[in-house]
């Protein structure tokens, strides 16, 4: 205890061993300590724990769109799975710092206004577990998750709300929505 009030030692750190190897292994698409560095993968660094144990099982049971997570998954025990969610709900979300259209961001706002907010609470930055924080979130992940949900419903599990609010929204819409999220720190 001493060591870690006086000298720092950050979440990554004091984390447990089995944490961190398990963690170990996301880093190469979702960044260190669940912070993405790229537009394509999600950050999720303090989602959730239940959220987060929930989208990992349904990647193991194929319950979402194939990708290489599904195929990753398959290799967790239920266990294991809530050991990264407990080590990622531990760490500290950052923003994705990214360039804003300020049209499409107002846009964005507006649709969010009408269609979203009554789920996505405090502009994208309310969670809970069965509703990401999306406030902040990459803009091209936001864009290709928002289209899967429109065009491939049956791809990822989602509430019937969410399929109801993104049908009659065209693709710049979903690019409106997606850089006025990015803009919600």
């Amino acid at each position: 205890m001493f060591v870690v009030c006086c000298f720092g030692v950050d979440a990554v750190a004091a984390a447990s061993p089995e944490r961190q190897m398990l963690a170990a292994h996301c880093n190469g698409c979702h960044g260190l300590n669940g912070v993405s560095a790229g537009p394509a993968s999600p950050s999720f660094a303090g989602f959730d724990r239940q959220f987060l144990i929930r989208v990992l099982q349904e990647f193991r049971n194929g319950e979402r769109v194939p990708t290489i997570m599904d195929r990753i998954m398959t290799g967790y025990t239920a266990g294991q799975i809530r050991q990264l969610a407990t080590y990622y709900a531990e760490q500290s979300w950052q923003s994705a710092d990214v360039p804003l259209d300020p049209g499409a961001v107002a846009e964005g706002k507006r649709l969010h206004d009408e269609a979203c907010a009554e789920c996505h609470e405090e502009e994208g930055r309310y969670q809970d577990r069965d509703t990401p924080r999306i406030a902040g979130q990459w803009p091209d992940y936001l864009v290709f998750q928002l289209l899967t949900y429109r065009d491939r419903p049956e791809a990822i599990p989602q509430p019937t709300k969410m399929r109801e609010s993104l049908v009659g929204l065209a693709d710049a819409d979903l690019q409106a929505l997606a850089q006025f999220y990015a803009s919600q720190r």
